[in-house]
C-alpha cells in the first residue's frame, strides 16, 4: 500500500480486523479497488475466491482491477485463464467465479472470500462463500453500492452482529473523481436514486409497488390491541420461501393495525400451527382467517386446529386496495399500520418492486415475485376486509 494512494474509508476496509467488513458506497468511490486490494493483502495468508454477479463484470471489473494492483505493488502472480485462477509465488490460490449459479462455488475449500457489487447478487451466494471458508483464520468481504432493503441491510445493518463492519462512503469522498461527476449525475437522478447511488445509503428501491409506504407515517411502536378492537389474520403458505401469518386489528374507524407476524421458512405446518395458537390462546377471538389457496396445506392446518377459508386473489385488484389504505387522508392518517415489531413486513416494502421491462423501465404491470410473502398476506386481509364478504365469525374455532 505504501505505493498507492488511498482514500481513508478505503484504508478501513483493506486494513479491517472484522471477519466480515462491508464496504457500501456510493458509485465511484473506489469500492472494487479497496476490495481487491485487500484480496491481495489476504492471498499472503491462505487460498481465497473473488466473486462479481456475472463473468462479463468479473473479467471487465474485479479481474481487471486485481490484475492491475499487482503491476502497481509488482506482486507476481501465474494467471490461468482456463480455469479462471490465479497462483501467488507462495502457492496460493485465488479464485475467479460468477455469483450467477451460487452452487458453482461449492467445492474449495477456502481461507478468504470476496463479493465485488455484492447487492446485485442473491443472499445464497453469501450463504455458499461462507460454507466454504474452513482453513486457518477466515474473512469474508463485500463491496457494494446498496439496493433496498435486501439481504446486505439484512447483515450488515439489521443483525448488529459484531462480526460485521460496515462501512459507508459517499461518492463525493472521492476526491480524484472529474470535478463535473457528481454533479452530472444529480442532474439525471431523482432524490432517492441519488441518495443510493451517490451518498451510499440505503433506500426504498425505486419502482416500489407500494411507494406510498413511509415508515414514519404507516410504521407505529409494538401495542397490544383493545379488547373492543375486531381481529383477524391472513396466511401466505410456504416452506422453501417463507409461511407467513399476519395478524391484524381495526379499530373503531375500521383502519387496520398489523400487530403480529409470524415468518419461518423451512418448517412444518404443525409447527406453524402451534406458534399461531400460542399467540391467540389469550387472546380475544379471531373474527375470521384466510390464506392463500392450497387445498392439501389448508387441510393440514385444518387438522391442527387452525382454520381459514381461501383468500381472494386477485393481484391487480388487491395492490390497488392497499395503495388505497396506506394513501394519507384528509385527517393525516392512512387507514393501515405496521407495527415495528413487525420488521419482515416493513423490510419487504422496502424491496416489492414492479418488474421491468428489457429496456430497464418499469412496466408496472406485474411485480416481481419475491419479497412479497408477507405482502401477500397483507392484500388477502385487505381485500377481505374491502369487500367485507366474509361473515364475522366469532367462534374459538379459529384460534
Amino acid at each position: 500500500m505504501m505505493n498507492l494512494t488511498v482514500l481513508p474509508k478505503q484504508k478501513r476496509l483493506i486494513l479491517s480486523r472484522s471477519k466480515f467488513p462491508g464496504y457500501v458506497a456510493g458509485i465511484g468511490s473506489g469500492k472494487t479497488y479497496a476490495g481487491c486490494m485487500r484480496a491481495l493483502f489476504w492471498s499472503t495468508r491462505g487460498d481465497g475466491v473473488i466473486v462479481a454477479p456475472t463473468y462479463p463484470m468479473l473479467r471487465d471489473v474485479a479481474q481487471r482491477t486485481f490484475f492491475e494492483l499487482c503491476e502497481k505493488t509488482g506482486a507476481s502472480y501465474t494467471f490461468i485463464k482456463s480455469e479462471e485462477k490465479v497462483v501467488m509465488p507462495d502457492g496460493h490460490i485465488i479464485l475467479f467465479r460468477s455469483g450467477d449459479a451460487p452452487e458453482r462455488l461449492r467445492g474449495p475449500n477456502l481461507t478468504w472470500g470476496y463479493l465485488d457489487e455484492g447487492a446485485m447478487m442473491v443472499e445464497r451466494v453469501w450463504s455458499v462463500l461462507l460454507g466454504r471458508l474452513r482453513v486457518g483464520q477466515t474473512s469474508a468481504w463485500i463491496t457494494t453500492t446498496p439496493a433496498g432493503y435486501n439481504w446486505v441491510w439484512k447483515y450488515w445493518v439489521e443483525k448488529q452482529s459484531p462480526n460485521y463492519e460496515l462501512i459507508q462512503s459517499s461518492s463525493r469522498e472521492n476526491k480524484y473523481l472529474p470535478s463535473d461527476f457528481i454533479t452530472s449525475l444529480e442532474e439525471s437522478y431523482s432524490s432517492e436514486y441519488a441518495a443510493q447511488e451517490i451518498e451510499g445509503q440505503f433506500v426504498q428501491f425505486e419502482g416500489l409497488v407500494y411507494s406510498e409506504f413511509n415508515r414514519a407515517v404507516h410504521v407505529v411502536a409494538p401495542f397490544t390491541p383493545p379488547e373492543s378492537w375486531g381481529r383477524v389474520r391472513a396466511i401466505d403458505f410456504g416452506y422453501t420461501n417463507p409461511f407467513v401469518c399476519l395478524w391484524g386489528a381495526l379499530d373503531g374507524d375500521g383502519r387496520l393495525f398489523i400487530y403480529d407476524e409470524h415468518y419461518k421458512a423451512r418448517t412444518l405446518l404443525k409447527d406453524h400451527a402451534e406458534s399461531i395458537r400460542a399467540r391467540d390462546e389469550n387472546a380475544p377471538a379471531i373474527m375470521w382467517s384466510v390464506a392463500d389457496h392450497d387445498a392439501q396445506d389448508t387441510a393440514e392446518l385444518n387438522t391442527h386446529m387452525v382454520y381459514t377459508h381461501p383468500a381472494q386473489k386477485d393481484v391487480g385488484i388487491g395492490i390497488q386496495r392497499v395503495k388505497e389504505r396506506l394513501r394519507v387522508r384528509g385527517d393525516g392518517r392512512a387507514r393501515v399500520f405496521i407495527a415495528s415489531n413487525c420488521t419482515n413486513t416493513i423490510k419487504e416494502f422496502g424491496a416489492y418492486r414492479w418488474a421491468e421491462s428489457k429496456e430497464g423501465h418499469a412496466e408496472k404491470e406485474q411485480p416481481v415475485k419475491e419479497s412479497d410473502h408477507a405482502l401477500d398476506a397483507l392484500r388477502y386481509m385487505i381485500m377481505e376486509l374491502d369487500h367485507m364478504t366474509t361473515p364475522q365469525i366469532t367462534t374459538s374455532a379459529f384460534r
